[in-house]
């Protein structure tokens, strides 16, 4: 019988290829890639339809959701389809400045989700993903959710950015995430029209191009009461088709999707795509097929209620994508385009009794991740342990600006072997870092273990491979000695590379075995 590890190697046949080389192949007329980068807030991994189907079976280790996911289906079977990449810091503001920035979060600003009680922010003086292809003569443009700057008192009443804590200013506009200003907090975004806080169909939008936002100036608050993910890609799909000129369409672009749903608010129909809710998911019963719901009745109960407005939000999203990729098609652009489907982090929705994220259980850690790069890469499953801080990098060397890198970058480029399947001159990580709320609790996931261990010295292990549902927690001593050897040297070495606060006190050193 095939290992996991064969069998995700072997299960979709990949063609040869000759070149090995990370760049996006071009002709000499032929210009830069586009990107379309595409991040819902809260998407669990196991959320997407296709993991159903025959030749998807025995890919993750668990049953996964019922949903209706035709778009992604489709995007899937065009794509390199990651089974184990994680979210390193599974919140909002961790993830999105590590992904921005390529640095863990004691190098880049943000620890914590960026809240009005908080001074984390993603530092202005970094050279973030976005900057690095605004430079490169990209066209850049960001719509959505940022949630990456520091909340402070600049508005009004009304939420009308004024720049100063003095009347009329003094206001927060929310407790979470807030309108950025034009300037280096954008990192090097041209268009701009970001959406700011959970209601789903009353977002606070703000924008760079005031036609979208009924004249009002950049920093203005917009509400038109429309379902977001809606309204996003209507801005989108105007802003490929460039049919008011939003871009130089002899320059290549960058677009980033950052819709907030299917995050909370779930609790009702009002909270969610009505049209999916009532055709897909009312009145079903199947929605929660993971063991690990029932451990608790109370959540359980409150996530069957749950559970069909967060899908109706899923399958919400993945109606709007569809007719981005439409957009993309008859622009001509598809075939130069990449396309990267993935999300900040899962959400449990009952498991283990818990909804959201920020713990190490598999359905918070993992995320979807899907890279669509034409004429490079053909359809397949890939087992890599991609982390947060490892996608800026990658993508850049995918698009060929593996040189434009920035050398603050910690994270890892691993287009070379993604394009080639090959493997030979750089292995797989074998184990990705998770970091905890508030710094509480550090881990590390291996293609077996999971294994956590709290500031209160509490540790939590988990054997994936006999409990993938990880309902029976183990210890240490419960495993041969070298496979906890390897746990405690991996989780030491992470903490190491990512200049963490317990490698520079070595907290707990008789415990955690950090390099020399």
């Amino acid at each position: 019988m095939k290992t996991r590890r064969a069998f995700l190697r072997d299960s979709m046949a990949v063609s040869a290829m000759a070149a090995i080389g990370p760049a996006f192949t071009r002709g000499k007329d032929k210009k830069q890639p586009n990107l379309l980068y595409v991040f819902p807030d809260q998407f669990r991994r196991e959320a997407m339809g296709f993991w159903q189907n025959s030749e998807y079976s025995g890919a993750l280790r668990t049953t996964t959701d019922p949903v209706f996911t035709p778009t992604l289906d489709k995007l899937a079977q065009e794509s390199i389809v990651f089974t184990q990449a994680v979210s390193t810091c599974p919140v909002c503001s961790p993830h999105r400045a590590m992904l921005m920035s390529g640095m863990y979060p004691w190098q880049n600003g943000v620890v914590n989700n960026c809240h009005k009680s908080r001074s984390d922010s993603l530092r202005h003086d970094i050279e973030c993903f976005t900057d690095v292809l605004m430079n490169a003569g990209y066209e850049t443009a960001y719509i959505g959710k940022t949630h990456w700057e520091r909340n402070e008192p600049l508005f009004d009443k009304m939420g009308n950015y004024v720049g100063s804590t003095t009347a009329p200013g003094g206001n927060y506009m929310n407790d979470y995430d807030t309108y950025i200003p034009e300037g280096g907090g954008r990192h090097g975004n041209g268009y701009w029209f970001q959406c700011v806080k959970d209601v789903h169909k009353d977002p606070r939008v703000y924008s760079s191009d005031s036609s979208r936002v009924g004249g009002k100036r950049d920093g203005e608050q917009y509400r038109p009461k429309i379902y977001s993910p809606q309204l996003e890609a209507d801005v989108l799909i105007d802003y490929i088709g460039n049919e008011q000129g939003q871009r130089d369409s002899a320059k290549p672009f960058c677009a980033v999707w950052s819709p907030n749903p299917p995050h909370n608010p779930y609790d009702a129909v009002k909270d969610c795509d009505e049209e999916a809710y009532h055709e897909h998911y009312e009145g079903r019963d199947d929605l929660l097929n993971r063991p690990n719901v029932e451990v608790d009745e109370k959540s359980e109960a409150l996530a069957k209620k749950r559970a069909p407005f967060y899908f109706a939000n899923v399958t919400g999203v993945d109606k709007q994508l569809a007719r981005i990729l439409e957009a993309l098609e008859a622009s001509g652009e598809a075939d130069n385009t990449i396309v990267v489907f993935t999300s900040d982090h899962g959400e449990m929705m009952g498991s283990q009794g818990k909804f959201g994220k920020l713990v190490i259980y598999e359905e918070s850690f993992c995320v979807p991740f899907m890279i669509r790069l034409p004429d490079q890469m053909e359809n397949r499953l890939e087992d890599l342990m991609i982390s947060s801080v490892d996608i800026m990098p990658t993508v850049l060397g995918l698009m060929g600006l593996g040189d434009r890198i920035p050398d603050t970058v910690e994270g890892s480029d691993f287009s070379r072997e993604l394009i080639s399947d090959d493997w030979s001159e750089r292995p797989k990580p074998q184990s990705a870092l998770f970091l905890g709320y508030n710094n509480k609790s550090k881990g590390v996931r291996t293609e077996r273990y999971s294994f956590q261990i709290g500031e209160d010295r509490t540790q939590l292990l988990f054997d994936n491979e006999k409990d993938p549902y990880q309902m029976n927690p183990i210890a240490l001593e419960d495993i041969p000695k070298a496979e906890s050897d390897f746990l405690l040297q991996e989780l030491g070495k992470w903490l190491k590379e990512s200049n963490d606060p317990w490698y520079r006190e070595l907290k707990f050193k008789e415990t955690l075995q950090y390099p020399a």
